[in-house]
């Protein structure tokens, strides 16, 4: 069986396209930050980030943990209790929200016609932090999140979201990722998911810690609890993403992780990441056998590097001269 899978899509979507036109598989998984600009105007994107960020700040001042849309909706509702130059920043963003989500809405209506039309292999999705929630979206019968499905005697199980806020998003509309320590003690929604469902494969947007988490002067950002699990449990593959920064495939026992990064581009504070990688995953029953990092350049895509999954330790099967990841790089020691 091959799995075509791609994270952070980013608006990607002439690249999705080709994808879905020149590729063979069993199966693809798109793994969240379907979605990158909440409006197609770039003016209309700084308006509702500002407002969206000042109002935040306003509340960190405030020392009020509720969002935005929640605070907007009180000020709207009690004017009297408010200056005018609060209740006006809360109609602006209002308006602002309700027109970024009625355009995200329209993106994924958009994607779920590309796909109906060239997809000639069933496609789920995940949501990222960029992402509506996809149930309320023309993609909600792709939707994974919180969910299972079985494919080819596997058992697939996903939980999109990330444990960070983004601005220009609609916040009330995400998903959230549900994982915190309190009082010492980490609760993770995560974690009890996928004890409770043990899939084949685990299929999550923001990563496990330790595995491909790591943000360049940051640190490591992965879940503390979707690592308790992987300690605990061996699923055949995990496949996460939401890190550009830190692509590539490790070996854990019987488990195979694998990032390939980016598929839509994007400019980050790290510099301009062009990203069209994508990963075919070859798998034999259960068992991950190979996985190739692959990238779309214009209008075609090529394989950059293979490697072979099957044994103890991961094995470099070939390297495409033209590409610019390192072989040493991307493998992970096992």
């Amino acid at each position: 069986m091959k799995i075509i899978y791609l994270t952070d899509i980013h608006d990607g979507l002439h690249g999705l396209k080709r994808i879905l036109q020149t590729t063979e598989a069993d199966l693809y998984l798109f793994s969240g930050d379907i979605i990158y600009k909440a409006f197609f105007s770039f003016d209309r994107i700084i308006d509702f980030c500002g407002v969206q960020e000042e109002l935040y700040y306003l509340l960190t001042e405030r020392k009020d943990d509720s969002t935005p849309f929640d605070f907007t909706t009180h000020a709207i509702r009690f004017p009297e209790k408010y200056s005018t130059a609060i209740v006006e920043k809360s109609q602006k963003y209002r308006d602002l929200y309700k027109l970024a989500a009625k355009t995200m809405k329209e993106k994924y209506e958009i994607i779920e016609k590309l796909i109906q039309k060239y997809a000639k292999s069933p496609v789920y999705c995940l949501p990222g932090n960029y992402d509506l929630d996809l149930q309320y979206t023309e993609l909600y019968q792709r939707e994974l999140h919180r969910k299972s499905f079985d494919f080819q005697n596997l058992k697939v199980s996903g939980y999109g979201g990330a444990p960070i806020w983004t601005s220009g998003i609609p916040e009330k509309l995400t998903v959230v990722f549900h994982e915190y320590t309190k009082n010492g003690k980490n609760y993770s929604e995560p974690e009890d998911f996928f004890r409770e469902e043990l899939p084949d494969i685990c299929w999550i947007h923001n990563p496990a810690y330790g595995y491909f988490d790591t943000i360049p002067g940051v640190g490591k950002c992965g879940s503390q609890g979707i690592r308790r699990y992987l300690d605990d449990e061996s699923p055949s593959l995990v496949v996460s993403g939401h890190v550009h920064e830190d692509q590539g495939i490790q070996k854990k026992g019987n488990t195979v992780f694998i990032n390939p990064s980016n598929f839509g581009a994007v400019d980050s504070l790290h510099g301009f990441q062009e990203g069209g990688y994508f990963a075919e995953i070859l798998m034999d029953g259960k068992d991950v056998v190979q996985s190739n990092l692959c990238q779309l350049r214009g209008e075609d895509w090529q394989t950059l590097i293979e490697v072979d999954c099957s044994e103890k330790h991961l094995k470099l099967i070939s390297q495409n001269p033209i590409s610019t990841v390192s072989s040493e790089d991307y493998i992970r020691g096992n």
